[in-house]
């Protein structure tokens, strides 16, 4: 008889995770460079925004090392939606040269 409290416990506990394994994937979505060739949207497709934001981290911190500056907010208005700024583009062009010597 102990055994039936037991089963929905564990039945429950893991319909709890999948929920919410679920939600999270769905938060990883890009939703910014979702389509194209570029690396950050290669990033996307391989992994999602955690992905793209490793990509977009270690490219922050190659430009650095090569002499430029850059920020996530000089393109992102936030950092929860990821919506991009007016000049967001050009930014992003300036930050792909700048990978380079």
């Amino acid at each position: 008889m102990k055994r039936f409290p037991l089963v929905k416990l564990a039945l429950g506990f893991a319909l709890a995770i999948a929920l919410v394994a679920g939600r999270a994937s769905a938060d990883d979505k890009c939703t910014v460079a979702s389509k194209g060739d570029s690396p950050v949207a290669k990033a996307c497709a391989k992994g999602g925004r955690a992905e793209a934001k490793k990509l977009m981290k270690e490219a922050v911190k190659t430009a650095k090392a090569n002499g430029k500056t850059f920020k996530c907010e000089d393109c992102h208005k936030d950092l929860e939606s990821f919506e991009l700024t007016a000049n967001a583009k050009d930014d992003f062009a300036k930050l792909m040269a700048a990978q380079k010597k």
